[in-house]
């Protein structure tokens, strides 16, 4: 507890994570520079198991042999440091009872195999032998090996879950979070904890970091800004499509719930930024869990920013685009020929129309939110890069219109101005070569806009009658 608070205002104070002594301090001197300032203390218990995890303690009596007649003292390897075996205290046996009903047990630790310790410090698959010594800032390898010791531990998990992200803001400690397959560890207690809501929106938080692309931010806009690899880049195809259902899984178990909403559809946006990971994200419901979102919380400003940020990318087909002309060139599916009866496009092409209106919505209800409607302008222009979806889009209710407001009240904002003005241009050309849909559409115009006069005008005589009752009521109150 007190380790994960240290780190979090290390992190949040821009200083190297605080490190726990596991036995290297002793050998390179309390002032030497290449360690943290903060030093939480030594722990010779977790020295001896990490020797024994390891299996690098040499027999005392073997090293006595191979030194014939040296009377120095003995040295032990152990993990990241060596531990004088002369400063070792004999165990004490206590006197037994004459009553062997009374005895004392006596209980021994059980030491266990690390499995995060073989894979940090053990040998490799070629068989060369591991480093003995871990980095000084090893918060991250602290943190993931508690998570594993105590897995079965819910509020353990959610400690370092919190803690995490304030960690992963730094990309060197993100790319050691990635090799210490810390993505693996957070979905597996996304699993075990299946209804703890405050777990799940903490490993989506930790998601969020993890899959940022290196040197990048999220919300990348277009096909120039997918990342070649992900989270689950190291891992198979089966992998990443079991990690990927999880997070889909728990965003309709907590559907309810605006805070988690938020934050998981953020964790999309950055998911969907690597192709084969988008791929997967779409064929297993991922675009239907974040219009879900927008259908229960239409009025949370966050989950309607967040949803819409993850559609700009979920909505285009994964294509990868050649910057020397406008040809596009299919790819190839993560998911293998057991799951090629349903493709990206069919997908996309079944839940068009309701994008458009949920979109629309979001629009018409967050009208004052530039960055609102910033995002709906950029996922309503990549729909529009797909000509089959421009008849859709001019028969949503509204979404002309709304494009041609935004053009007019957000002149400032450029990325806004060339997204709408874009798609606009897009779909008044698809009217100006189809003269029967052209004049369809101006009829559904004219009829959407008699529409909005009469709401107005009955919702004008709704205030009316409801102020004549009350000056109605008014004399009759000062009467009685």
């Amino acid at each position: 507890m007190k380790y994960l608070s240290q780190i979090r205002e290390d992190a949040l104070n821009g200083r190297e994570p605080t490190f726990i002594d596991y036995g290297g301090i002793a050998e390179r001197g309390r002032n030497s520079k290449r360690g943290p300032p903060l030093l939480l203390g030594s722990n010779r218990n977790l020295q001896l198991f990490l020797a024994r995890a390891r299996g690098v303690v040499e027999d005392a009596k073997s090293h006595s042999e191979s030194n014939a007649g040296s009377e120095s003292e003995t040295q032990l390897s152990v993990g990241v440091a060596k531990v004088s075996a002369g400063h070792t205290r004999p165990e004490k046996r206590p006197a037994e009872s004459p009553y062997p009903e009374f005895r004392i047990k006596k209980k021994k630790p059980k030491l266990g195999k690390s499995m995060i310790t073989d894979r940090l410090l053990g040998p490799s698959q070629a068989g060369d032998p591991g480093s003995l010594t871990l980095p000084w800032s090893c918060a991250i390898y602290s943190i993931v090996n508690w998570m594993v010791a105590f897995l079965d531990v819910e509020g353990i998990q959610i400690l370092c879950l919190k803690v995490l992200p304030f960690l992963l803001e730094d990309e060197k400690q993100r790319m050691t979070a990635q090799r210490t397959g810390l993505t693996d560890v957070i979905l597996r207690a996304m699993v075990l904890f299946d209804k703890s809501v405050q777990l799940h929106i903490a490993a989506f938080h930790t998601i969020v970091l993890l899959a940022r692309p290196l040197g990048g931010k999220e919300g990348m806009l277009f096909h120039s800004s997918m990342v070649a690899s992900g989270i689950f880049g190291s891992q198979t195809s089966q992998h990443r499509k079991n990690g990927i259902a999880v997070m889909v899984d728990s965003m309709r178990r907590f559907e309810d719930n605006e805070i988690l909403q938020a934050m998981s559809c953020w964790a999309l946006v950055n998911i969907a930024l690597a192709p084969a990971q988008k791929a997967v994200l779409v064929k297993l419901g991922g675009i239907q869990a974040t219009l879900n979102a927008m259908l229960r919380h239409p009025f949370n400003a966050e989950v309607q920013f967040r949803a819409l940020f993850a559609l700009i990318n979920l909505v285009i087909p994964s294509i990868s685009l050649n910057r020397t002309n406008s040809e596009t060139v299919p790819m190839t599916d993560p998911l293998g020929e057991a799951n090629n009866k349903t493709t990206e496009k069919e997908i996309i092409d079944e839940l068009v129309g309701e994008i458009g209106n949920l979109v629309v919505r979001a629009m018409t209800n967050f009208c004052s939110s530039e960055a609102i409607l910033n995002r709906a302008c950029l996922v309503l222009h990549n729909l529009s890069l797909t000509p089959g979806y421009h008849e859709t889009l001019l028969w949503t209710p509204n979404c002309y219109q709304m494009l041609e407001w935004c053009l007019a009240n957000y002149r400032t904002d450029q990325v806004l101005q060339q997204s709408a003005s874009g798609t606009l241009n897009r779909l008044q050309a698809t009217l100006s070569n189809d003269d029967n849909l052209r004049t369809r559409f101006a009829d559904s115009l004219n009829a959407q806009h008699r529409r909005s006069l009469q709401q107005a005008h009955n919702e004008a005589v709704r205030i009316h009658e409801q102020e004549e009752q009350l000056n109605g009521q008014g004399p009759m109150n000062q009467m009685e």
